[in-house]
């Protein structure tokens, strides 16, 4: 599941070191190329959610080979696209495929695992995802550099294929259960006619829109404010990804634990003002570098507590709670590319940075204030 979630994030985040060339290639602007990435989260949080009551239903297994394989495809197909409109129905394809995963591997951990075990397994796996962007991404980068924009999608296709068939191998086969239905509205609205489940979706779209909108811009923003190239790109990037790697961890420790909720929320807020300033500062580009680092960490901590958190209130549909969380990520990740993007166009790099304080401090205020004041999330064992 680690091989596959690593996968999965790098060929979610890898336009972002081909922002610039794949704008050239294209004859359009970046900010447009951009909402490349945002299409790819829509088609994401569009079948997450449809996901999760099948794998609820007939086993884990059946959805995460699917996923893996079409999400292999696309990526693949994308090497091949000769121009905007083909590059865009296979990255809709990626995303496809992509939601299939991640929200049924929480769920499958949540069903074998015991309570106080599930937020560190959460933690490690988000933590291997984004060891794509640590180590997944640079590697783009420099693919891109070396062999041009449809290299790194030829690799990343290959390495899904191998991640597939190792998959394929070691999952278990569970038996279908006989004489079940997909029922998903009563499973919808098992989690839906709750409140504190939105609170949780809300407050995880924001910082979403926050972390996915660095990522999906850094690259962009030191090309062209601090004339970096391609190969300068991947080292930053690779930081960006080791700051998500260790926020997950770190956010593995603090779900479930005494004062969660108010730790997270300093956490949210304190990662919005880092992404805000760095995309306004004029320093030294290394400088800034590590700002992205520090950022990254800050903003990355709220994942695995919000997937906590939302597997605890989910009863026996965590298939479906897993996918309307995912769904979430991605309207984040919409909001981050798409609104980020806009914003660029309007008031440059240092707006957008305005932009993601302003979602973050909205996340920061959910949690902090309206999550720490609601009975829901008092846990046994918990002190919020």
């Amino acid at each position: 599941m680690a091989v596959a979630i690593f996968m999965v994030r790098a060929a979610m985040l890898m336009l972002g070191p081909l922002l610039v060339d794949l704008a050239y290639d294209f004859d359009t602007s970046i900010a447009v190329v951009g909402q490349l990435a945002a299409a790819t989260f829509v088609t994401w949080g569009i079948t997450a959610p449809l996901v999760g009551p099948i794998s609820d239903t007939y086993g884990r297994r059946p959805v995460l080979l699917v996923g893996l394989l079409l999400m292999a495809l696309g990526v693949l197909a994308s090497g091949v696209a000769w121009n905007y409109a083909s590059m865009l129905a296979t990255r809709l394809v990626t995303g496809v495929g992509s939601a299939m995963l991640p929200p049924t591997m929480m769920a499958a951990m949540a069903d074998n695992l015991p309570p106080d075990k599930v937020g560190k397994a959460v933690g490690f796996i988000t933590a291997s995802s984004w060891m794509g962007v640590a180590l997944g991404v640079p590697v783009i980068a420099l693919l891109g550099y070396v062999g041009g924009w449809r290299l790194p999608f030829y690799v990343t296709g290959g390495m899904s294929i191998v991640a597939w068939v190792l998959l394929w191998l070691c999952l278990p086969k569970g038996q279908r259960p006989l004489g079940q239905k997909v029922d998903i509205f009563n499973r919808f609205k098992a989690i839906g006619r709750q409140a504190a489940p939105w609170y949780v979706l809300i407050a995880n779209t924001t910082q979403q829109a926050v972390l996915l909108g660095l990522t999906t811009y850094f690259a962009a923003y030191m090309i062209e404010t601090h004339a970096w190239d391609q190969a300068m790109t991947a080292p930053g990037l690779a930081l960006l990804g080791l700051g998500a790697v260790i926020g997950s961890f770190a956010g593995g420790f603090i779900a479930g634990r005494p004062r969660t909720l108010d730790w997270l929320a300093a956490i949210s807020l304190a990662g919005g003002l880092v992404t805000g300033l760095l995309f306004s500062i004029g320093s030294y580009a290394w400088m800034v570098a590590g700002l992205a680092l520090v950022a990254s960490v800050l903003v990355s901590v709220s994942m695995p507590v919000m997937m906590t958190l939302i597997m605890r209130l989910a009863g026996e549909s965590r298939g479906t709670a897993g996918g309307m969380l995912s769904t979430s990520n991605q309207l984040g990740g919409v909001v981050g590319a798409s609104a980020g993007g806009l914003t660029l166009s309007l008031g440059g790099f240092s707006a957008v940075g305005l932009l993601y304080l302003l979602l973050a401090g909205l996340s920061a205020c959910i949690v902090g204030i309206i999550m720490r004041r609601s009975s829901a999330f008092a846990f046994k064992g918990s002190d919020k």
